[in-house]
């Protein structure tokens, strides 16, 4: 079973302009709405594909109730802790010519109660749990090592773990050795402290990565870095491997580099390869892509492009 946890999900509101054009009035075309937050997304991709999933996080208010609606509509086990305060509502701006536009509003204040609580639901959910997937921003009032405690929570449990943040609550998630991991390039930079210019580059730092990872505790760490529609690079089991996306007409990117992890941990739980499972993971990130902004990816697209994913398998790092 794949448990997700989304500490500050979110309702989505997806908006469609022809260029965005600041400090001027810019005409909507389309306004989609959806549950948002990685964890949330990767479990829906992952039900979607057959594999086992239930989430779990924080959520509270009328955005709190949508998103379990959503996550009802598509059949997703869940189980939150309600809060007090109103699951946040963001803004993403699709205008077109580049990467989206995001407003995200930080979430509402976390009481200690609440946390308290969440901890004590997630150690027993972690129980039976072959991976548990964090990442995502953090709401005020939950404490900036949230995510290293997590990771030590699950591999108490004997549950590999999955981190995919950014900023200091990914310096200290990493802490605790967590067995995969998917920066975007811009978030493996700064992990790093250094550019990322070409696939030497990238493949060096995968192994940079890697090695913080394992030295952190990780017995067998996978690292991924997603490059857009680029596809991704990965090092797992000493083997880097480059991957190339199917070449599609985006809609709306929000929500595919969550898709991609979903699809690659369907992948594993299926008993695929790592490099099957990264070619299944960027076909769902794909698929996510193509949707009009109110769905995740759906299986009969992600098997559609499957065959126009490609991994390359370079050999050993280093």
């Amino acid at each position: 079973m794949i448990l997700s946890v989304t500490l500050n999900p979110a309702v989505d509101h997806i908006v469609f302009v022809d260029g965005l054009k600041p400090h001027d009035t810019n005409r909507v075309k389309v306004m989609q709405t959806d549950a948002g937050g990685k964890g949330i997304n990767l479990s829906r991709i992952a039900v979607e594909l057959g594999a086992k999933s239930l989430a779990t996080g924080l959520l509270g208010g009328g955005p709190g109730a949508f998103v379990r609606h959503v996550l009802d509509r598509e059949d997703v086990p869940h189980q939150f802790i309600e809060t007090g305060g109103e699951t946040r509502t963001n803004m993403n701006v699709e205008s077109g010519d580049g990467p989206p536009t995001t407003f995200n509003a930080k979430g509402p204040m976390i009481q200690p109660e609440e946390w308290l609580a969440f901890l004590a639901l997630y150690a027993d959910l972690c129980i039976g749990a072959d991976w548990v997937a964090c990442g995502g921003s953090l709401p005020p009032g939950v404490p900036t090592d949230a995510f290293r405690s997590l990771g030590q929570i699950a591999r108490a449990n004997k549950a590999k773990f999955l981190l995919d943040a950014d900023g200091e609550p990914m310096f200290l998630g990493m802490e605790s050795g967590p067995d995969l991991i998917k920066p975007n390039r811009k978030e493996a930079e700064r992990l790093l402290g250094h550019p990322l210019e070409g696939e030497d580059a990238l493949r060096s730092a995968c192994g940079e990565l890697n090695e913080k990872q394992r030295a952190a505790g990780s017995p067998n760490p996978i690292t991924i870095i997603s490059l857009g529609k680029e596809g991704a690079v990965m090092l797992a089991e000493g083997e880097f491997s480059v991957g190339r996306s199917p070449v599609v007409e985006a809609q709306s990117t929000i929500g595919s580099g969550d898709s991609l992890l979903g699809g690659f941990l369907a992948g594993l739980q299926a008993g695929q390869s790592y490099a099957t499972s990264l070619k299944q993971g960027l076909a769902s990130g794909a698929a996510t892509a193509v949707t009009d902004g109110t769905h995740i990816g759906k299986k009969e697209v992600i098997l559609k492009l499957l065959g126009e994913a490609s991994v390359e398998r370079l050999g050993a790092e280093g």
